[in-house]
């Protein structure tokens, strides 16, 4: 760790705000130097540089990719906890789990995608939601006909998903005693979620830049929290995308702080209670 922060200049922040824009989408603004001078000085010297103008040519020629995997880790927010948003998790229980249900006795299969995953908290709150629904129904062998992907731009943030292994503060964020106890094996300091469930998420490392050509539609898509750092035009192009793997009637689900609006038209926009619910047209 250094003792003092590496300063950067106003050449050296365009270029590498057009270094991480251009890598993995996250677009800064004029007053955000401070924010890669915290969070990327330590890499820089570890790599060897002096300023930042050495790190951004170093990473430009960075032919392993590897840097530019840690740039990413080290600039992407991973801020994520269990049931995030009760107005969320209000609709995902009443209202679009049951209708996956439903289009499982009808069609056979459900497919979900967390696009944003992170650490994992959302996708095995949802995991803990389907669980538990199908088993008050007696419905547990449904569990076998949901497909739930999973993915981050983030290699480390992912690994932890992977791993399903959370300390003290990541479990005392938004998870009840009574879920934790049920879904929960203590490990010395760590707490691992259920292997069995764990099992059932497909994880993968994806870059929401690249084309979603490689995706079978889905019915339900989280992407929470992340358009945030988006610019307008490529909110456009992802909210494209989305729609275009979402099944007609298919919802995506954003962040509370996220619209649609002005961004995309391949969706009509409801509410359930206070949540708001993007169907595919």
């Amino acid at each position: 760790m250094r003792d003092t922060v590496l300063k950067i200049t106003p050449p050296e922040y365009m270029l590498m705000r057009t270094y991480i824009e251009e890598h993995c989408g996250i677009h800064l603004e004029q007053d955000k130097e401070y924010l890669i001078e915290s969070r990327l000085s330590d890499l820089a010297a570890e790599s060897g540089c002096r300023s930042f103008q050495e790190f951004h040519l170093k990473a430009r020629t960075d032919y392993t990719g590897r840097l530019k995997e840690r740039i990413i880790d080290a600039i992407t927010t991973n801020e994520t906890f269990w049931f995030r948003d009760k107005s969320l998790w209000d609709y995902l229980e009443q209202a679009a789990v049951p209708e996956l249900i439903e289009k499982i006795t009808r069609t056979g299969k459900a497919r979900i995608w967390s696009s944003a995953v992170s650490t994992g908290q959302e996708i095995y709150s949802l995991m803990m939601l389907l669980d538990r629904t199908l088993q008050e129904r007696g419905l547990t062998s449904f569990l076998n006909r949901f497909e739930i992907f999973a993915s981050d731009i983030s290699s480390a943030a992912l690994e932890t998903a992977m791993a399903g292994r959370y300390d003290a503060i990541a479990m005392d964020r938004g998870l009840s005693p009574d879920k934790r106890e049920r879904y929960f094996t203590v490990h010395g300091r760590h707490w691992e979620f259920d292997p069995d469930l764990r099992r059932r998420v497909r994880f993968k490392k994806f870059n929401l830049q690249n084309s979603f050509l490689c995706f079978t539609p889905f019915d339900l898509i989280l992407c929470r929290y992340v358009s945030i750092y988006f610019s307008a035009p490529f909110k456009r192009k992802l909210f494209s995308k989305m729609a275009s793997v979402l099944t007609p009637g298919g919802v995506l689900v954003l962040g509370a702080t996220e619209s649609l609006r002005e961004f995309s038209s391949d969706f009509d926009i409801s509410y359930f209670n206070s949540a708001v619910i993007n169907t595919r047209k």
